[in-house]
């Protein structure tokens, strides 16, 4: 993750990920060898290749032809802009057309700029370059945004996204879902005795031990809020997510903090899961983890409930 949009560097513009779209393969090898600097450049040869493309690698910009068969650019345009993934994506429309009404019609489509074929390659480069460094920056922006700068995972914004995102793909897929709520144990006492700069160590070396112990890229941990943290267990019944939050426990435990406060004289947290199968309604799956997560402190705390 980076810290700042200053960080943004000429390597990252090389290495973003272009797609050009165009039914002429000619014209597509044609632009490939012009961008030859970046390190990352694909193609297809239809608006429907491109939807798919765009679906399962999401581009950090699009170089659009606007007469095709079948789909073309505008069309095409205007379903790219509808997907999550590819509202930020800038997309150059590049034509043979030079009348107003194309280039409106550019802009009406969603499209971030026009260029005419054949165009000038150093001006294309520039336009491209200019883009991808928007993009990125704004990428960068959103990052900082949805991701807890002491830790590195996700925050409460992005558990409430992801959240909305995995609950949709179960019920359509009618899967699973599991959430588990974690919450550090006596940690007010900790930052008492020990001081919050020891506090927020512990809560990075919480952090290292949950990540460690999520195998699958699906899978998603999140700070919700203080010494509280969230997975998000997408294909995971309950049993699996109890196994999860267990491994997690020891992986805590293992770490060994001092913590003379606590009944079991190191850092330990507590644990409470909830299944979309045993919750029945997606609404109440964190309110039921929540809920275990308390059971868990009342039944003596270091454990899953």
């Amino acid at each position: 993750m980076q810290n700042s949009t200053t960080n943004l560097s000429s390597q990252d513009v090389v290495n973003a990920k272009i797609l050009l779209v165009d039914d002429d393969k000619i014209n597509t090898a044609i632009l490939v060898r012009s961008l030859k600097m970046f390190q990352q450049v694909y193609e297809v040869h239809s608006g429907v290749d491109a939807i798919e493309f765009c679906k399962e690698t999401p581009p950090d910009l699009v170089i659009l032809d606007v007469v095709m068969p079948s789909m073309d650019g505008y069309a095409t345009c205007k379903i790219l802009k509808s997907m999550p993934e590819m509202e930020n994506c800038p997309i150059i429309f590049s034509t043979t057309l030079e009348t107003v009404e194309d280039e409106i019609a550019c802009w009406e489509a969603g499209g971030s700029d026009f260029v005419t074929k054949p165009g000038i390659p150093q001006t294309l480069m520039k336009r491209i370059e200019a883009h991808l460094q928007l993009k990125l920056k704004s990428d960068a922006q959103q990052e900082l945004a949805y991701f807890d700068s002491l830790t590195g995972l996700g925050n409460r914004r992005h558990y409430n996204n992801i959240y909305k995102e995995q609950v949709s793909l179960a019920l359509r897929t009618k899967k699973d879902l599991s959430i588990v709520v974690l919450d550090l144990d006596y940690f007010k006492q900790f930052n008492d005795k020990y001081g919050h700069q020891q506090g927020d160590q512990c809560l990075i070396n919480v952090a290292q031990a949950i990540k460690s112990q999520l195998h699958r890229p699906t899978d998603s941990a999140m700070r919700y809020g203080g010494e509280e943290f969230v997975l998000i267990l997408p294909d995971t019944d309950l049993n699996g997510a109890r196994y999860v939050a267990n491994k997690i426990i020891s992986a805590i435990m293992a770490q060994k903090t001092p913590h003379i406060c606590s009944p079991y004289h190191i850092v330990t947290t507590s644990a409470g899961v909830s299944s979309l199968n045993s919750v029945g309604n997606h609404k109440e799956l964190f309110s039921v983890a929540d809920r275990q997560l308390y059971e868990a402190k009342r039944l003596g705390r270091n454990a899953c409930a």
